[in-house]
């Protein structure tokens, strides 16, 4: 059962307000806890129903699209960090200020009821969309909250909101980061404990110009708009029943536009909670605490950014009054959220749709892209937002650049190019859209054309984005990497093989010898097309690898082609060429042999943006020259032998069988008379002749008959030519007979 405990003797809530600007309220604006966003009723629970409206069990449990919560920030360190001894609110954050002194922070422990144990903030956007004429359409409120650890004795309270972004360095031992800027504000709530006391809220804005040498410190009986201490201008002060969310300001007086309220009896907590006299997840009266403004209707002319939320504890309600504890969150009320999509306007991409970022198969290699980056600011509309937005450009990773927290590596390879896109946008609920060549849907750079920008080679390629903010309030954003897959290109080959020299006059260009036969002695050479695109240009060379084989592969017991030669591309346009020079086929033939295969590789090198290629293996048969033979038949006979007009005559030897008839015809005795070999061919009167000697004569003794003999003379060949038999010749020999 729930515990209920009522703080006896007191008013009937204790009241916290928030007014940030010095703007007075405009007349029509709706109640701030009457805009139905959110449930300022003194509790954290959501009530029964559907949200809107919201309460912090609800935003504890996930942030709906389109509000900004600091999440509830618990006050859980061990050991406990809290303000060092005399740091105070006149005094800047850190040494980068502007003031002398500046916080500092230690680890201790404070006072049980300035311990706090949560702080909270909120903030989102109002429409009605029932009535476009609502004087609050589109006003940005804040909601904020916290509960302490006891509700026993006086406690003073504030809270800062800052327009940078303030935080704890890490490895810090008690500085803090980031600088005051005016226009930062500290709501300034007091709790006293006295029989009808009443709460005093104090809303006052870091300006520099109070104090020093800016405008006179008044420090009794100040007004709103008066400089109450350094630094320190007083906005409103409120106090009484008009600052409870659940009196109406018509009826209480105090501001439409800010209210607050605490709870008057015990209730749940939606996270872990333990009060100091044992309540567990239960708020004990007077510990928990919410309100709410409307930043759009108290500052109609300011931006309404900020970066930071802190809660604070202090000594007293002096301004000047020492600091204790502290809750410190990021609160982007105005943000600036970058995200980057790589886009091709290819014929395909006519819209710039098409997204080429990582995870993906990439890109073939001189492919047009560009990069987008869409900006969403978490303004106000109406915000002029001045700034840059740089692409840079590197040949690497994104992990090569950015670190684990998402920061630039602190040396950064050298970049590839850099394009720098001004912004000048008014925002208006719509992203920003910024791309690398120059374009952009605001009204400065609409008008230029989408082209590309860059044309990357392959490998990794990656843009590093940033925006760079020049406005008040609107902060930078965080570096951005986008990463693209470049794939080299694939190209086609076409080879054929020609004849003679590539400087022959009559050289045929369309001649193809693949597969065909040549003679023994015919120099060929091979031609080599490769085709790619224009952008990015093919380079490299091509090897022709020449094989004594029909498939291109190596000798038996030889690791290599018998020749090469290695020919740079010369390129136009989209195809590059290369021819081998001549390799001669004289001499490639065995005698023992009737025919020689050639064989012929070529392989294109490749480069940075083409794949290697290898074409089809081209084939040539080479054959022997067929020899012409003559001879002519006497007692002893000769052969000669004669060329085809090749450069080379033939050479070796000439065999003759003798036979005993007219037929050369039959095998050994009596039919062969006689065999002679490797007769040697002769010049004879510039003729190669092959003749018999006297020893070779054949004696014939019958008598008074015709008998016939006849002649086989036979060319044996050598490398360049075949060998070769002459036809059959008859010779009849009629010997007178006996007187």
């Amino acid at each position: 059962m729930k515990r209920t405990h009522t703080r006896p003797g007191t008013a009937s809530a204790w009241i916290l307000g928030l007014i940030l600007g010095l703007a007075s309220p405009l007349a029509l604006a709706t109640d701030v806890e009457a805009l139905e966003l959110f449930e300022l009723d003194g509790d954290a629970m959501q009530d029964d129903g559907t949200p809107p409206p919201y309460d912090w069990e609800t935003l504890a449990a996930g942030t709906p699209a389109g509000l900004v919560f600091t999440g509830i920030k618990s006050d859980s360190e061990d050991p406990q960090r809290i303000f060092s001894g005399g740091v105070k609110d006149i005094q800047d954050i850190s040494s980068s200020g502007m003031t002398n002194k500046y916080w500092t922070w230690a680890t201790g422990s404070v006072p049980d009821k300035s311990n706090i144990k949560d702080a909270y903030a909120a903030s989102m956007i109002y429409y009605n969309e029932e009535d476009e004429n609502d004087p609050n359409n589109g006003d940005r409120i804040i909601y904020f909250g916290a509960d302490r650890f006891s509700n026993v004795g006086d406690t003073f309270m504030g809270f800062w909101f800052f327009k940078n972004k303030v935080e704890i360095p890490e490895g810090s031992t008690g500085d803090f980061s980031g600088v005051h800027e005016n226009g930062d504000a500290l709501i300034l709530v007091n709790f006293p404990q006295a029989n009808n006391a009443v709460p005093l809220i104090q809303v006052v804005t870091w300006d520099s110009t109070c104090g020093g040498k800016g405008e006179k410190v008044i420090q009794n009986n100040y007004t709103d708009g008066d400089c109450v201490a350094n630094n320190l201008r007083l906005v409103t002060g409120e106090e009484g029943a008009g600052a409870i969310c659940d009196v109406p300001p018509v009826s209480g007086g105090g501001n439409p536009n800010a209210c607050a309220i605490t709870n008057e009896t015990t209730v749940d907590s939606p996270w872990p909670y333990t009060s100091k006299d044992g309540f567990v997840d239960e708020f004990p009266f007077e510990t928990f605490f919410e309100g709410g403004i409307n930043l759009t209707q108290l500052f109609p002319n300011s931006d309404g950014c900020f970066a930071s939320f802190m809660a604070e504890t202090r000594s007293s309600s002096s301004f000047t009054a020492d600091l204790k504890d502290f809750v410190l969150a990021d609160f982007p009320v105005c943000s600036t959220d970058i995200a980057t999509e790589i886009h091709s306007n290819t014929a395909d991409d006519t819209d710039h749709t098409n997204d080429y970022q990582t995870p993906s198969d990439g890109v073939p290699a001189g492919s047009g892209v560009h990069d987008l980056a869409r900006l969403t600011f978490g303004a106000p509309d109406g915000v002029n937002v001045l700034g840059t937005v740089t692409f840079t450009t590197y040949a690497n990773a994104c992990s090569e650049l950015l670190d684990e927290n998402g920061d630039p590596v602190s040396e950064l390879p050298e970049s590839l190019d850099t394009y720098t896109v001004n912004v000048d946008f008014t925002t208006n609920g719509n992203d920003l859209e910024v791309e690398s060549n120059g374009w952009a849907n605001d009204n400065v750079n609409s008008g230029k054309s989408r082209d590309d920008t860059d044309f990357p080679g392959a490998g990794t390629f990656s843009y590093l984005v940033q925006f760079t903010s020049t406005t008040d309030g609107i902060p930078d954003s965080d570096y951005h990497c986008e990463q693209l897959t470049v794939n080299t290109l694939t190209p086609t080959m076409f080879t054929r093989i020609h004849s003679g020299l590539v400087t022959d006059a009559d050289h045929n260009v369309d001649q193809n010898l693949d597969g065909n036969t040549v003679l023994v002695g015919t120099t060929i050479h091979d031609y080599a097309r490769v085709s790619g695109v224009s952008n990015p240009a093919l380079s490299g060379s091509v090897t022709f690898a020449f094989y004594k084989d029909d498939n291109c592969s190596a000798d038996e017991g030889d690791p290599s082609a018998f020749d090469s030669d290695t020919v740079t591309l010369s390129v136009s346009g989209a195809t590059g060429t290369a021819e081998t020079k001549g390799v001669s086929t004289a001499g490639f033939i065995t005698a023992s042999n009737a025919h020689q295969w050639v064989s012929i590789k070529a392989t294109y090198s490749g480069d940075s943006n083409y794949k290697t290629a290898v074409a089809t293996c081209e084939v040539v048969k080479v054959v022997k020259r067929t020899p012409g033979i003559e001879t002519h038949v006497i007692l002893l006979d000769q052969a000669r032998v004669s060329g085809d007009g090749y450069t080379t005559n033939p050479s070796g030897t000439v065999d003759f069988v003798i036979y005993n008839n007219g037929t050369c015809s039959g095998t050994g005795e009596p039919d062969i008379l006689r065999t002679v070999t490797g007769v040697p061919l002769a010049a004879v009167d510039s003729e190669l002749i092959a003749r018999l000697t006297t020893t070779d004569e054949v004696v014939v003794k019958a008598l008074g008959t015709t008998t016939n003999i006849s002649y086989k003379a036979t060319y044996n060949g050598d490398n360049n030519y075949s060998s070769v038999t002459h036809a059959c010749e008859k010779v009849a020999v009629t010997l007178p007979a006996a007187p």
